[in-house]
């Protein structure tokens, strides 16, 4: 691996420990398996290179060497649990730019205004962070994180996905717990899903369809997707009808349809369908056969 690496960075260096300076011309990556570290100029990395390094590799910035350094060492080099701690158990956010070079200062204040005092910015990457914020002081909710996805995309002309992850102790189980975690995170964006924000309630029923059986995904796509193709809206009003709780009057105001062309909908998805749409046995279908018709869309494109 070094041999080649060499052959395609002229400039590549090795380390056995960690280097003590980041110059700002310099890439710096880690590898987890062999702990140890390397350098290549940043002239010679293209974007391509990128990509393909940080599959393999953690790239090393700066802020590694500041306070967020422990956190670092811990969650992803089995070092110790940081000392001091003013909390005992968290939840790690985490942030991903696809393919973009975010203004980094400027997101970093815009990331702290949003969060409390006390959560914990760690810089992976350039275009990867996490947020470790305390149990204890977390306000944020789903509703949140979307309004904090359209903010910055909005301020910063880029592309942003979020996981949110579970609340957990702070012992020597969390780094597992949270790679868990990432790896999730990490298929889910390879799968080309659309969506900004995900958590584990989320991705449960993409994954859960990837181990489905072929003939139950046929039959699905049989029953459901190829009689509505023509309507698929049809199938996200029941979807939202679903996540309202059964309740018409909700369903209506979320998707300012009039109760009675929302009832009309309902009725015919149930003849075309069968599926009842009164009951929590549909709802499984209903949200099966949502992501079922979004992965294969994305995979036609």
């Amino acid at each position: 691996m070094n041999l080649n690496l060499k052959a395609l960075f002229p400039s590549y260096q090795y380390y056995r420990t960690k280097p003590t300076q980041l110059p700002n011309s310099t890439f710096i990556f880690y590898h987890h398996q062999t702990k140890e570290w390397f350098s290549v100029s940043k002239h010679e990395v293209t974007q391509r290179d990128y990509q393909w390094l940080t599959v393999f590799y953690t790239e090393v910035t700066s802020s590694l060497f500041q306070s967020s350094d422990t956190w670092y060492n811990f969650i992803y080099s089995n070092g110790n649990i940081p000392s001091n701690l003013s909390f005992n158990k968290a939840r790690i956010i985490q942030l991903t730019f696809i393919n973009e070079n975010p203004p980094l200062e400027e997101l970093k204040e815009a990331l702290y205004n949003f969060f409390q005092e006390d959560t914990i910015l760690i810089q992976v990457a350039t275009n990867h962070f996490l947020l470790m914020e305390p149990a204890s002081r977390s306000m944020n909710e789903k509703e949140d994180f979307i309004a904090l996805i359209r903010t910055i995309e909005t301020d910063f002309y880029i592309r942003i996905h979020l996981y949110v992850g579970e609340y957990y102790e702070i012992n020597k189980e969390f780094p597992i717990k949270f790679q868990r975690e990432a790896q999730w995170f990490k298929e889910c964006l390879n799968l080309r899903f659309a969506e900004p924000y995900y958590s584990f309630q989320s991705i449960f029923p993409i994954f859960l369809i990837q181990q489905l059986p072929v003939s139950i995904l046929k039959f699905i796509e049989e029953q459901i997707i190829i009689p509505l193709k023509s309507d698929k809206e049809l199938l996200d009003t029941v979807k939202t009808f679903y996540e309202c709780g059964l309740n018409i009057t909700l369903t209506s105001k979320e998707l300012h349809m009039h109760r009675n062309t929302l009832t009309y909908r309902l009725s015919k998805f149930q003849e075309i369908t069968n599926i009842n749409t009164k009951n929590l046995d549909g709802a499984i279908l209903v949200y099966f056969a949502s992501y079922l018709w979004s992965s294969l869309q994305n995979a036609q494109n």
